[in-house]
């Protein structure tokens, strides 16, 4: 009998209605995709990583990386209906000299959906990683590492300290933390402001100028959160 895999949940996209989407890492090496067709597993079991290990059929043998777990038409219990080696989209714009495997970061606290603190080898401090959890994600992220190299060098965003790749594919990014900082609010509007005016010199519209894509730190406001952002005409 051979011993089972270690398995740990990373991210999850859980629809009590409809498909869940899952990744995973197996052995702390290998990263797969796995979706859970709906009506299989109660909701708040697939949340919870030692729950969902729990009720996961045996994982397949084989070099595989997408797997979609079904009910079996015989006997009812849920089985992986197929998996396949599947070439995910990646982030075709990389123009930073820097690439960092996800494999190599020790992922620590969770900031947003998708960003977390982390730390890795090349780096003697806490950075942020921003990442696509799932292929539909990765859209956003290119657009997003465009604009970080429009802003290079400009002090309006934080330092983009190179890119996030994930077997073979870029699937995100690393910036610098911003220490010592907080949203922004009603009584940082004129360093908001500034902040946009330094934007717009470089003919740059920012598309989501919500208050807490503001770090406001001391006297300067730094801009976050670029996947909305577009040149101007």
């Amino acid at each position: 009998m051979h011993e089972r895999p270690k398995i740990e949940l990373l991210q999850a996209e859980v629809d009590e209605n409809d498909q869940s989407f899952f990744r995973l890492l197996v052995d702390g090496q290998d990263i797969k995709y796995v979706t859970i067709e709906p009506g299989l597993c109660a909701t708040e079991d697939m949340y919870f990583g030692p729950s969902l290990v729990s009720l996961l059929p045996e994982l397949p043998s084989g070099d595989w990386n997408d797997g979609v777990v079904a009910r079996n038409a015989i006997n009812g219990q849920p089985h992986f209906e197929r998996v396949s080696r599947t070439a995910f989209p990646g982030i075709s714009h990389q123009w930073h000299r820097t690439y960092v495997d996800y494999l190599d970061v020790t992922v620590g606290r969770k900031l947003r959906t998708g960003i977390y603190e982390v730390t890795c080898p090349q780096f003697d401090t806490l950075v942020v990683a921003k990442f696509a959890r799932f292929e539909w994600e990765i859209g956003y992220l290119e657009n997003e590492t465009i604009a970080y190299e429009w802003i290079d060098d400009h002090e309006i965003g934080p330092r983009f300290l190179g890119h996030l790749s994930e077997g073979g594919r870029v699937i995100g990014f690393l910036i610098e933390r911003v220490t010592g900082a907080r949203h922004a609010n009603l009584d940082d509007l004129a360093v908001r402001q500034k902040s946009l005016r330094q934007l717009h010199k470089l003919k740059i519209h920012h598309g989501d100028t919500n208050q807490f894509n503001f770090l406001v730190c001391d006297t300067k406001a730094v801009l976050i959160d670029f996947d909305s952002a577009r040149k101007m005409k």
